[in-house]
């Protein structure tokens, strides 16, 4: 049998959150851990890359853990590094090998980690800093932060995977269905 749980409950509660964040970063790295690197770079449709995903979960991790928990910006160097573009696209370098976008993904995840690891466990549902998104003043408590980088990673990652199964012409296995038509 198999328990899955949060974890027990002699540490902090940011580990609860970051254990599910680590799960779902474990779900993306296994479904591009074999991807040649056609696979990340091919343009299917208007569609972003498979890389370009993979970058952009990376850029928002690091957006979010550098200009809302820690009040500081991304600074010129890390725009950089992370391909970060003035018009606001999923984008990233076609010349890159898949352990590139690796590194910015375990990048990012490092400042995560540094900050939650510090965190009390009042200060992690406490809203932190005001900042202004496009003229709204919001404040975001690190609990949310890393619900909100949760569904953010998932719901691209569920992007680049059907990204994936178009650019290798495979259909989903119709398991549950037992009925001819779906499987022409």
């Amino acid at each position: 049998m198999i328990e899955k749980t949060l974890g027990n409950y002699d540490v902090h509660d940011s580990s609860h959150g970051l254990q599910a964040l680590k799960e779902t970063r474990e779900k993306l790295l296994s479904m591009v851990s074999d991807i040649e690197f056609q696979e990340l770079h091919y343009g299917y449709s208007s569609f972003p890359t498979v890389g370009a995903y993979l970058l952009h979960i990376a850029q928002i991790e690091l957006w979010w853990v550098k200009n809302v928990l820690m009040g500081e910006s991304v600074t010129e160097e890390e725009k950089e590094r992370y391909y970060f573009q003035e018009a606001q696209v999923i984008a990233a370098p076609d010349d890159k090998e898949l352990s590139w976008f690796l590194a910015r993904l375990a990048e990012a995840r490092d400042y995560i980690r540094a900050y939650f690891n510090q965190l009390s466990d009042v200060e992690y549902r406490k809203p932190g800093p005001e900042i202004t998104i496009n003229g709204e003043t919001l404040r975001y408590s690190p609990e949310w932060i890393i619900s909100h980088l949760i569904d953010h990673e998932a719901y691209h990652r569920g992007q680049a995977a059907m990204v994936l199964k178009m650019v290798s012409g495979q259909r989903e296995a119709w398991e549950h269905f037992n009925t001819p038509y779906l499987s022409l």
